[in-house]
């Protein structure tokens, strides 16, 4: 196969790789044809074989046929090795099958022309069979040796000169069809490939797309044979040419490729590939809190409190860990996270936490990049100073940890509201609930957690992540059981997959289009009569 020069060797590779699987899959389904057929014909020929002695030969030839036509199937199914060469079984086994029995039948036909319409339209048919192949090559050698079979037979009772040389005509134009027919399949494949291909990652099933992005499950497949899932981030066509929008794209790799800790999403690679810029991140297997809290509303039951103590630890602990990086020079970044929410929590099927998307997040000292005015993340989980419009720093990211800690903890969330702007209100002046209210059985500790947490004025708020998890060790062993907590979480993403179904087997990644992964982008109305810092 021929692919175009400006693809580069692991693209060709990786494309090499799908069209061979494509035409294992055409040689199994070509397998099962020819044995449907076969166990047609045998059963035809059985029946009608009790009025005619002269079809003995055939009946005998179709049992052959079945015979081989299951064999070939079964290797074809079972060994991939062999399996592609499956479909050549048309030509070098059917068509002199064909011949065989037609030599052997033809001193019992009555007139030796009786025999003329088989002989012709059997091995042209079997010409036709052969384009399920999508192979040229397996089409060629077909039609050349369904040209030898009816040459000789028509010979034989001397039918010559033009008719026989138009009836020949016959299987090379069939062949000719398919051959052509083929050529344009291979060539539609290989364009729409191409797009499913990304430098080395072979993309899957699409897992949606957000405001300039797309996200595919995808297979890293380099040169040497061994293959990992990953999560590629794909730009989009619409802005793969504007400089922002790659400086943005670029901007979140930079990021999340600084980042090494087992509670957050790793980012494995970043790059472009003709037209398009992508990212690669660590692939986990399992569900966003949002759809577990999603499955618990359900059900009308609370999670678990060791569970929900240990996803508060190893969200607080990411946290710490991005408050605290410094640059190479020892500096702090001071990065901020911004968009901290269920959706952006992603639980492994082992129950490991992940926090991820860092397509918002933002570091002291880089270049502004968002539109003045914008709130980078969702309402509902923003920090008063963010939604004002005024200076803020990590402290913004633990008011969004009080937030997910409260729906955690009691599957509501602390603030709600018909629509954005009447949502905006409700977290600068409604009261702060207490996470008691919903949830009496929760520990004086936690609840003071929460509180500490959702304190409008960051000065009173709690400064630092750290703080946090030392809180949550003053909570009784029982309720800080680690292993037991990753039980629990492992067990609710199980339960939350199977009462979901297929539509839940597998988390979306970062700007995802499903309704609870939605990054919003909300205008703040920067007013000095805003309510008064709580």
């Amino acid at each position: 196969m021929t692919t175009s020069p400006g693809l580069n060797p692991a693209v060709k590779a990786n494309l090499e790789k799908v069209l061979a699987d494509e035409q294992r899959d055409a040689a199994l389904r070509m397998a099962q044809i020819r044995l449907g057929l076969a166990l047609v014909a045998c059963v035809i020929v059985l029946v009608s074989s009790r009025s005619s002695v002269a079809l003995a030969p055939t009946v005998w030839g179709t049992v052959v046929f079945t015979v081989v036509s299951a064999l070939v199937f079964v290797v074809t199914r079972f060994v991939p090795a062999l399996g592609k060469w499956g479909t050549l079984a048309v030509a070098f086994v059917d068509v002199p099958t064909i011949a065989i029995i037609q030599h052997v039948q033809a001193p019992l036909l009555t007139t030796p022309w009786m025999g003329i319409p088989t002989a012709v339209a059997m091995p042209c048919g079997l010409v036709a069979l052969s384009a399920l192949s999508l192979s040229r090559t397996v089409i060629a050698i077909t039609a050349l040796m369904a040209t030898a079979t009816i040459a000789r037979r028509l010979v034989s009772i001397g039918f010559t000169g033009a008719p026989l040389a138009l009836t020949l005509i016959v299987p090379f134009a069939i062949g000719l069809v398919g051959a052509t027919v083929v050529g344009r399949i291979r060539l539609l494949v290989h364009a729409a490939r191409k797009k499913d291909l990304v430098g080395k990652y072979i993309l899957g099933e699409r897992l949606g797309s957000g405001g300039m992005a797309e996200v595919f499950l995808a297979t890293y497949s380099p040169e040497g044979g061994f293959e990992r899932k990953v999560a590629v981030k794909r730009i989009l066509p619409s802005y793969s040419e504007k400089p922002e929008s790659i400086a943005l794209f670029r901007r979140e790799a930079e990021l999340g490729a600084g980042l090494a800790h087992p509670n957050i999403v790793q980012v494995l690679d970043f790059g472009a590939d003709g037209d398009t810029w992508f990212i690669a991140m660590e692939f986990v297997d399992g569900l966003p809190l949002s759809r577990i809290l999603t499955h618990a509303r359900k059900r009308g039951a609370p999670l678990p409190l060791p569970a929900c103590v240990f996803v508060l630890q190893q969200l607080a602990e990411a946290l710490d860990y991005i408050h605290a990086r410094t640059s190479a020079t020892g500096s702090a970044l001071q990065l901020v996270h911004r968009d901290v929410n269920p959706p952006n929590v992603l639980v492994s099927r082992l129950g490991e936490v992940k926090l991820n998307d860092f397509g918002v997040a933002r570091a002291a000292g880089k270049e502004q990049l968002t539109e003045a005015g914008m709130l980078r993340g969702k309402v509902g989980y923003a920090a008063p100073e963010q939604l004002l419009g005024q200076p803020y720093d990590s402290r913004a990211d633990l008011w969004a940890l009080g937030v997910t800690a409260f729906e955690l903890l009691t599957i509501h969330k602390p603030f709600s509201a018909p629509d954005d702007v009447s949502l905006y209100r409700a977290c600068l002046e409604a009261p702060i609930p207490s996470p008691r209210g919903p949830r009496a059985d929760l520990p004086e500790v936690l609840e003071e957690v929460v509180l500490g947490l959702l304190v409008r004025d960051p000065g009173a708020r709690f400064q630092r992540a750290e703080h946090v998890l030392q809180r949550l060790d003053a909570l009784e062993p029982a309720l800080t059981d680690r292993a037991l907590g990753r039980k629990q979480l492992a067990a609710l993403v199980a339960e939350a997959r199977t009462s979901q179904g297929a539509e839940s087997a597998y988390l979306p990644t970062p700007s995802s289009n499903r309704a609870d992964a939605v990054t919003q982008e909300v205008r703040t109305v920067n007013e000095k009569d805003s309510a008064p810092q709580r």
